[in-house]
């Protein structure tokens, strides 16, 4: 039987392709070198059962290799039945631990015990303390208390909305397989969600307004946990808001949807509640197109989309004022958006850390961006909410993209016969799409009848001796990976543009003892004050982005940044750490890339991001940076990455 543990050092190993240390598999998993070590010998015992080959090489870590992958599948794929089982082992985790001590204490009837957590979660006292520390953190930002009543026990008070609202975003969202032995703390009833769903589909359909999947399943999870929650006596009371009067339309619709659910359950729905029901459709709802122009709050909205125009414009270059597509969809998105923050309905994206990950600039344009919104409502955008936007940046920097890429007019010259020259073009118009553009098909000894005058390149199946005034890339007939990568070297050289090196030797920090990530953002910043390329505030503008969206990748890796453009170039900042230290979360970060934006929006941005992306996401390389014992090392490994 291989244990949850063993799995997670087996898929550390999958990730890389090249071996990898004890240390580094023991600071992901949060355990000892020797633990790793203990582990993957017992590994290597059963290696002929597992379907793998664990091999070590000194000073340099261990290298999974997959012999059989049937029985690998077997043992190594966690299916439904493992991930209920496997639940206690969740709990060693610990946002696991506060995600069921929340789920206990807002959704059960009776005081939770100090002693009851330890028995259920089998830590230990300074642990479930720390725990506590943070749920106590979750629920003051709902404006929530833990109350403790000595010999008793433990309950929330506050406001019933904002109980419902942490609720869904804190546990819905975050972990749906996470359960909970006792029955009375089943979340919700799978018929009643299903016919739900279903009345809403029906509303959505006979009103003909649209909302996304994700959507749906929020707002028949909301409506589910208010018949849960009334069920038990938990009735929202004294809405502070006049939404019915306020908002006639979603109020029709929400009053036919409790109407259903009251006949499908027999419980009835107090003015309150039905105001909560609105609420949700204000936050979810995408506004119609023909009733853009109708109400001053559009009005509204598009002095803050003209906002969010200029700060993208001021601050990147980005020229959104002629995309209409973009304007339109902005507009839809902001105005159920800022219905969400006004009444403290923030959301979670699922594809949060994706989003910060794959769209860096997207996302740091978003953030700026959101400001517009900030200072209309008085309200602060979080994280989650600009991810959204930054989508629908991410799909206008797309658009611009595909404007400006100019397809590249090739000949393919093939000798090996028609049917492996019909082959190969087919490879390449499906590998490069829109970059090339197939002129011809020829044989070598009919190269010379065409005008290659307007021709970018040429790919070819054999060496072409004669030197014909055009680039020439030579590829197997049957297109392989390396060809591949070969042609889209090709196409980014005829484009001509020069790589930039960010970073120098005196700007790099090797080893250094830091216990938080303040105190190395602090030093980073000191020490361009120093070689005076920041001024003195700068480190204030990195903490205010900071306290925005944790800039923790994962791989040990944090890129902190100032809230807006200050220095006169892009440059970067490193400094490794002698030990990982916590950046956000349960986040381990060792390497701390700081970078500075140039205030000059006319920069390549998006490329400078690639090859920042290359590196956060290379494992490996991270790991030589991370020993590397001089900054000549690191500046040499960092620019070289792409």
């Amino acid at each position: 039987m291989v244990s949850k543990r063993q799995k997670d050092i087996v898929l550390s190993l999958m990730k890389s392709k090249d071996p990898v240390t004890s240390e580094w598999m023991a600071k992901e998993l949060g355990v000892s070198d020797r633990t790793i070590r203990t582990e993957i010998k017992e590994l290597q015992s059963q290696s002929a059962l597992l379907g793998i080959v664990i091999e070590s090489f000194r000073g340099k870590g261990y290298l999974l290799k997959v012999k059989d992958f049937a029985t690998f599948e077997k043992e190594f794929t966690l299916n439904e039945k493992d991930s209920v089982d496997d639940t206690q082992s969740n709990l060693y985790e610990h946002q696991n631990r506060v995600i069921y001590i929340l789920r206990r204490l807002l959704l059960g009837k009776d005081l939770v015990k100090l002693e009851s957590l330890e028995e259920s979660l089998f830590v230990s006292k300074p642990k479930l303390q720390n725990d506590l520390k943070m749920v106590r953190e979750i629920l003051e930002s709902y404006h929530l208390k833990l109350v403790s009543t000595p010999h008793y026990g433990m309950h929330v008070e506050g406001d019933e909305y904002m109980k419902r609202i942490c609720l869904s975003n804190y546990i819905l969202s975050r972990n749906r397989n996470l359960n909970i032995d006792s029955k009375s703390l089943q979340l919700l009833d799978k018929n009643l969600f299903e016919k739900i769903r279903e009345i809403i589909i029906k509303k959505v359909n006979k009103y003909e307004f649209e909302i996304s999947d994700i959507t749906l399943e929020n707002l028949a999870t909301h409506i589910a946990i208010g018949c849960k929650r009334i069920d038990e006596g938990f009735v929202i009371e004294n809405f502070e808001h006049d939404v019915i009067g306020k908002y006639p339309f979603e109020s029709i619709i929400a009053n036919e949807i409790v109407k259903e659910v009251e006949e499908f359950t027999g419980k009835i729905f107090p003015e309150a509640e039905i105001n909560y029901i609105i609420v949700h459709l204000l936050g979810t709802k995408l506004i119609h197109k023909n009733v853009l122009n109708e109400s001053s709050e559009n009005d509204n909205l598009r002095t803050i989309i003209n906002c969010m125009l200029e700060k993208l414009k001021t601050n990147f270059n980005w020229d959104f004022y002629g995309d209409s597509e973009f304007i339109q969809a902005m507009i839809m998105h902001i105005g159920p958006a800022m219905n969400r923050l006004r009444y403290s309905m923030s959301i979670r994206n699922p594809l949060l850390d994706d989003i910060k990950r794959k769209y860096p600039s997207a996302f740091q344009g978003a953030a700026i961006a959101s400001r517009c919104i900030e200072h209309y409502l008085g309200v602060e955008v979080g994280e989650h909410e600009i991810a959204y936007i930054a989508l629908h940046i991410g799909v206008a920097l797309e658009r611009i993209k595909a404007i400006q890429i100019k397809t590249k007019r090739v000949i393919v010259v093939c000798n090996s016969g028609v049917g492996s020259a019909k082959l190969l073009y087919y490879r390449l118009k499906n590998e490069f799409k829109d970059e090339i553009d197939i002129v011809a098909t020829t044989s070598y000894y009919q190269l010379n009848e065409y005008d290659l005058s307007s021709i970018d390149f040429i790919i070819s199946t054999i060496p072409l001796k004669e030197d014909i005034g055009v680039p020439v890339q030579v590829v197997h007939t049957f297109l392989g990976g390396e060809d591949i990568v070969s042609i889209q070297e090709k196409l980014r050289s005829v484009k001509g543009s020069e790589e930039r090196r960010y970073l120098d030797e005196s700007r790099v920090f090797i080893h250094k003892n830091f216990d938080d990530k303040e105190s190395v953002i602090r030093f980073m910043c000191e020490e361009l004050h120093k070689q005076k390329l920041v001024s003195k505030d700068y480190v204030n503008s990195v903490f205010e982005r900071e306290e925005i969206a944790a800039t923790s990748f994962g791989n040990f890796v944090a890129i902190p940044h100032p809230f807006e453009p200050e220095t006169e170039k892009t440059f970067w900042t490193v400094c490794t750490l002698k030990k990982p230290i916590e950046w956000a979360g349960k986040n381990m970060v060792q390497f701390i890339c700081l970078l500075n934006i140039g205030k000059n929006p006319k920069e390549d941005l998006e490329g400078m991001y690639r090859r920042l992306i290359a590196l956060v996401e290379n494992r490996t390389m991270v790991q030589k940076i991370l020993r590397s014992e001089s900054a000549e090392d690191i500046v040499r490994l960092v620019n070289g990455c792409k």
